[in-house]
C-alpha cells in the first residue's frame, strides 16, 4: 500500500503540471493498485480513493476519477479495471474533436490568457500547423511565474507573444479579440481557474469581449463531489520568505458561469446553461459518502 501512496503524495506535491498529467499518473497509480493488490485487500480501496481525492482537491478530474472508479467498481473491480486502462488509452480522440472546436473560436483572432493550458496549447498548435500565427498576450503567473514557461513555449512553436505583468492585464485587454483560459473545475456555479480569471472576465464583459474556457467535460464538477472540493491557501514563503504578516497564497478563484461567452468542449461548444444542465445529468455514487467521511476524519 505504501508504494501507491508514495505515487500519491508526489501527485500532491506538484506544482508544475496541469490536471491532465495529474489525472493521468493518478489512474495509473489506482490501476496498478488494482492489479497488484485490488483483489485480495479490497479494504485499501476507501482509504486509497480519498487519498486521491485529497492529493489535489482543486482539481474535478481527480475527483470524477475516484467517483467513476467506485461507480465501476461497485459492478465489479474488474469492471473498475477496464475503466481505467479505458481512460488512459481515450486521450487522442477527444483532444482531436476538442481542437477542432477551438480553431473555430480562435482562428484570426488576437488571443489574451493566463496560467497554462494544455487544451489551449494544442489549438495553437492546430492554427500554427495550419499556416495561421496567432497573436498571444499572457500575464506572468505568480508566484511561481507558470506562465513565462507557456510564453516561452508559445513562441518556441512560432506564435507572437506579449508578456506583461499579472496586474497589467486588465488594462490591455482592448488589445486583444478573445479571452481564452483553462480549467481546472467547472461547478454547476462557477469556473475554477488560476487566480486572475474573475477579474479577466469581468474586464471583458465591461469591454464586450468573448471570454471562453477551453476544458475537456472530465473537468465539470457534479454537486454531489463538492464536499470534497477545495481551493487550497498554499505556501505562504512561495510569495514572500519570512514575511512578518500575514500572505494568502491561493492558486485559483472562482467565475461565475453567467461572465462566460461559452466552454470549448469535446462536445462542441458549450453555453453555461448547457454546462449546468449537463453537469446535473452526471451520476455520483452513493458510496462516495465512504470516501467524503475518510477525508474528513
Amino acid at each position: 500500500m505504501e508504494r501507491y501512496l508514495v505515487r500519491i503524495r508526489e501527485i500532491a506535491a506538484d506544482r508544475r503540471h496541469g490536471a491532465r498529467e495529474l489525472y493521468r499518473w493518478a489512474a495509473e497509480n489506482l490501476l496498478m493498485w488494482m492489479q497488484e493488490r485490488g483483489s485480495s485487500h479490497p479494504e485499501e480501496l476507501i482509504p486509497l480513493l480519498a487519498e486521491t481525492a485529497k492529493a489535489q482537491p482543486s482539481m474535478a478530474p481527480l475527483l470524477n476519477l475516484v467517483n467513476r472508479v467506485l461507480l465501476a467498481w461497485g459492478e465489479s473491480p474488474k469492471k473498475a479495471q477496464t475503466l481505467l486502462r479505458d481512460t488512459l488509452g481515450s486521450k487522442s480522440s477527444f483532444i482531436a474533436r476538442l481542437v477542432d472546436e477551438g480553431l473555430k473560436v480562435l482562428k484570426g483572432k488576437r488571443i489574451v490568457t493566463l496560467s497554462r493550458s494544455s487544451t489551449l496549447l494544442e489549438v495553437i498548435k492546430a492554427l500554427l500547423d495550419q499556416g495561421e500565427k496567432p497573436e498571444i498576450l499572457i500575464s506572468e503567473g505568480r508566484p511561481l511565474m507558470g506562465s513565462v514557461t507557456t510564453a516561452r513555449l508559445f513562441y518556441e512553436m512560432g506564435a507572437k507573444v506579449t508578456l506583461c505583468t499579472d496586474g497589467l492585464i486588465f488594462s490591455l485587454l482592448r488589445e486583444g479579440d478573445v479571452v481564452s483560459v483553462g480549467a481546472d473545475a467547472i461547478t454547476p456555479s462557477y469556473l475554477v481557474n488560476r487566480c486572475g480569471t474573475y477579474p479577466l472576465a469581468l474586464v471583458a464583459q465591461d469591454r464586450g469581449i468573448p471570454f471562453y474556457t477551453f476544458t475537456d467535460t472530465n473537468k465539470l464538477l457534479p454537486a454531489g463531489l463538492a464536499p470534497l472540493f477545495k481551493i487550497e491557501d498554499h505556501d505562504p514563503a512561495e510569495v514572500l520568505k519570512n514575511a512578518p504578516f500575514d500572505v494568502i497564497n491561493y492558486y485559483f478563484d472562482k467565475t461565475p458561469l453567467r461572465y462566460l461567452t461559452g466552454a470549448v468542449t469535446e462536445k462542441g461548444l458549450l453555453t453555461p446553461d448547457r454546462l449546468h444542465n449537463l453537469i446535473e445529468t452526471f451520476p455520483v455514487s452513493s458510496a462516495i459518502k465512504e470516501v467524503i467521511a475518510y477525508v474528513n476524519a
